[in-house]
């Protein structure tokens, strides 16, 4: 389930509304499927922005954002555009793509292109690998990456190693991430600043961010608070805290509001001194846009603990072939058997906690039960949030 501070958003509003946007997320958990599917989903809000040195006043922005998954292979992006009094502009454009995964390994890379008004433009692109694994409802995900950044026509080398550690309680999920950026940075966006860093072409900037984060989840609300510790060298010394609190509440399936506010931590990579947000947004989502032949017999799938046991309403029609699958079962498909009429058992549930699933009818697409909330996380997953161990 946390997603780490993308780099490139912390220089943004500059820096701040990108960091409130995509701060709150987890890391991606994707599940394969047997045909191509597309996701996709819109963003607009408002924050107040107090950035020292950078920007301070409102700012508005819209974020367009589309994936593509097939057979576990899964490419995607969004943009940020924002606006903001002083009158300023910012664009940020972000592309990923994801291996399937192999022995629990997936490849990853990235690419990132920022370009704000009165700043020196950035350009980013990293290649790295994740390993994850799950243990009942725990989860841990491993991951590292090498990439370069280009200020001012010179490329400049960074790097990035980390670890999140989850674990999940009913309604409540906690996590706990680490990470470490080592890089090399130019002084040209840091005399742009006014930011004193020292003398020649570069300089050297290393981090270490610790962030404890808490997740309750119950009914259409959604409550994120999280803690960062960021110990800093170079640019801006010492040690700082960052907390930021979030509520999401979705409004209807695929609409959803959210309110926030986070303490900005300083970013000696990019020259970013602390600051702070409050950001206010709605999002509407799309997902299963190229699965539009299965769509009606997917409708009002039903997944519920029955006497320890999962129970799956297939809702309209009657699918030949049934299958179930989640971090409960390392993401291996599990067979369910028929009962009769629109039932199928889908084997024992798990132990207490909150978990990933998803189900397939007819060897279609995997996809969420319609009766669980979707799975958040920074890709558009198509998973279920199952809780067992207390109410639903």
């Amino acid at each position: 389930m946390r997603q780490r501070l993308t780099r490139l958003r912390v220089a943004m509003c500059s820096a701040a509304i990108g960091g409130a946007l995509s701060a709150v997320m987890l890391p991606a958990m994707l599940v394969a499927q047997s045909r191509p599917r597309v996701s996709a989903s819109l963003e607009t809000g408002a924050a107040a922005v107090e950035q020292p040195l950078v920007r301070s006043g409102a700012a508005y922005y819209i974020t367009p954002s589309a994936q593509l998954t097939a057979h576990d292979l899964t490419v995607g992006g969004n943009a940020v555009f924002a606006t903001g009094t002083p009158v300023w502009q910012s664009f940020l454009g972000n592309g990923f793509v994801r291996s399937p995964a192999v022995k629990n390994i997936r490849l990853t890379g990235s690419g990132q292109l920022l370009k704000t008004s009165g700043l020196v433009h950035t350009l980013h692109a990293d290649v790295g690998a994740e390993w994850r694994t799950t243990v009942d409802n725990a989860g841990v995900v491993l991951r590292g990456s090498a990439g370069q950044m280009r200020y001012s026509g010179l490329w400049y080398r960074d790097l990035d190693i980390g670890a999140t550690v989850l674990q999940s309680h009913g309604a409540m999920l906690f996590a706990l991430d680490a990470s470490y950026a080592a890089a090399n940075r130019p002084t040209t966006l840091q005399n742009q600043l006014g930011v004193i860093t020292g003398t020649g072409t570069t300089f050297d900037a290393r981090t270490l961010d610790v962030t404890p984060r808490m997740i309750w989840e119950r009914g259409r609300l959604r409550t994120d608070v999280s803690v960062a510790l960021r110990a800093v060298q170079q640019g801006v010394r010492g040690t700082r805290f960052g907390p930021q609190l979030a509520f999401t509440v979705e409004a209807k399936r695929g609409v959803s509001l959210f309110v926030g506010g986070v303490q900005r931590l300083p970013d000696a990579r990019t020259g970013i001194p602390a600051g702070r947000t409050a950001l206010f947004g709605v999002r509407v989502e799309g997902r299963n846009l190229l699965s539009g032949a299965t769509r009606a017999l997917r409708q009002g799938t039903a997944l519920r603990t029955v006497n320890g046991i999962l129970v799956l309403d297939v809702g309209a029609g009657t699918p030949v072939r049934v299958d179930l699958r989640g971090d409960f079962t390392d993401w291996q498909p599990r067979p369910c058997q028929s009962t009769g009429g629109r039932r199928f058992e889908c084997g024992r549930a798990p132990p207490a906690g909150t978990w990933r699933v998803a189900v397939r009818l007819n060897d279609g697409a995997w996809q969420q039960p319609s009766n669980l909330a979707a799975a958040a996380d920074d890709f558009g997953s198509v998973d279920g949030v199952l809780m067992t161990g207390g109410k639903p």
